[in-house]
C-alpha cells in the first residue's frame, strides 16, 4: 500500500519515503542504565526484553513500550511463535502478537502485564537528540545500550503536503541498529528508528499500534483497486473477490468520500484506510454515472 500521510496537528507525521543517513554509528557502550546521559535513562528504563521462541531457535529483543499494554519492536515475529517478556522488576509474563505494520516496519504485540507506557513528545524539526539502542544478549541479563548523540533533520515537504524528516549526514547516527529511539532534553522520545532505517514520529507510531490492535492485527481494507479520477475522487478499476466492496460498488464507480473525508486522491483514500482499523463500520460515498450514493459498510483486513 502506498501511503501519503498529511500533515497533522498533533506532530503525528510519517517520514514516508525518507533517506537514512550514511556510515556506521560510532556509538558509546553503556553497560547500565547509570551510564546512559541523564535524559535518556528513564526512557531506555521502558523497555521490554522480549524472548521469541520458534522451533529450533530463541531471539532476544527489544521493544518499545506504548500505552494501552501495547509494544512494538522492528523484528518480524513469525505467527504461532511463543513470546514471553521481561523488564528489571517482572520476568517471563506472557506477550501475544497482534500483527506486523509492513508500511513502517513494526511488529506489534500486547502485554500481559501493565508496563508503564514511554513518555511521548512532538517529533520536531531540526533538533539535537540522545539516539539509544537496546543491546539485548539474553533473557535472564540486563540489557546494555548503545547510544550516540544526533541530530534530526529539517523536514521537507512536497507538492502534496507530505513531510518527511530525515537523519541529518552526521557523526553519529544509527543505521544498522535496531530499536532505537530519539530523546529529546527533557526526556520524552520523539522518534523511533523502524526496520526500514527511518525515524518516525513516536506519537505516529503509538497511534499505529492502536490502530493495528483495535482492528484484530489489521489496517483496513474496502476491497478495490483504483486511482485518482481526472474529476477528482478515486475511480474503482477493479473489485477484489468476497470483499466488502463486492456487494456494493462496479467497475467505474467513483468513491468522492471516506466517512465524510473527501478522497480526492487515490492516496488520500489510502491514507483514510491505513488510519482505520479493520471491521470498522463506515459510510462510502460513491458516484455512479451522475447519481450520488452513500452506503454503510463493514471494512475487511488488509493484508
Amino acid at each position: 500500500m502506498a501511503v501519503a500521510l498529511i500533515i497533522g496537528a498533533a506532530g503525528l507525521e510519517m517520514t514516508h519515503s525518507s533517506r537514512p543517513a550514511s556510515g556506521a554509528m560510532p556509538a558509546h557502550i553503556a553497560r547500565t542504565l547509570s551510564q546512559l546521559p541523564s535524559n535518556g535513562r528513564l526512557a531506555a528504563a521502558h523497555t521490554v526484553n522480549l524472548t521469541i521462541t520458534t522451533p529450533g531457535h530463541v531471539a532476544n529483543l527489544a521493544a518499545m513500550v506504548l500505552p494501552h499494554d501495547l509494544a512494538v519492536t522492528t523484528t518480524p515475529i513469525p505467527p504461532g511463535a511463543l513470546i514471553t517478556g521481561s523488564t528489571t522488576s517482572h520476568v517471563n509474563f506472557p506477550v501475544s502478537l497482534i500483527g506486523r505494520d509492513k508500511v513502517m516496519g513494526f511488529s506489534i504485540v500486547h502485554l500481559g502485564r501493565h508496563i508503564a507506557p514511554l513518555t511521548f513528545a512532538p517529533l520536531p524539526a531540526t533538533a539535537a537528540v540522545l539516539a539509544v539502542s537496546p543491546l539485548m544478549h539474553a533473557s535472564t541479563t540486563s540489557p546494555q545500550y548503545a547510544w550516540a548523540d544526533t541530530t534530526l533533520g529539517d523536514p521537507n515537504v512536497d507538492v502534496h503536503g507530505v513531510i518527511s524528516y530525515l537523519s541529518t549526514e552526521s557523526d553519529a547516527n544509527l543505521n544498522g541498529f535496531t530499536d532505537a529511539i530519539a530523546v529529546n532534553q527533557d526526556g520524552k522520545v520523539v522518534a523511533v528508528l523502524s526496520g526500514k532505517h527511518q525515524w518516525y514520529s513516536a506519537q505516529f507510531v503509538a497511534r499505529i499500534a492502536l490502530i493495528v490492535a483495535t482492528g484484530r492485527g489489521c489496517h483496513a481494507s474496502l476491497g478495490i483497486i483504483g486511482a485518482t479520477d481526472q474529476g477528482g475522487g478515486v475511480r474503482v478499476n477493479r473489485i477484489v473477490p468476497k470483499s466488502p466492496a463486492q456487494a456494493h460498488l462496479k467497475v467505474g464507480d467513483v468513491i468522492t468520500k471516506f466517512n465524510g473525508v473527501g478522497t480526492d486522491t487515490f492516496s488520500a483514500f489510502s491514507t483514510e484506510l491505513y488510519l482505520t482499523p479493520a471491521y470498522s463500520n463506515v459510510q462510502v460515498t460513491y458516484l455512479r454515472q451522475t447519481t450520488i450514493h452513500t452506503l454503510a459498510v463493514t471494512l475487511g483486513c488488509a493484508l
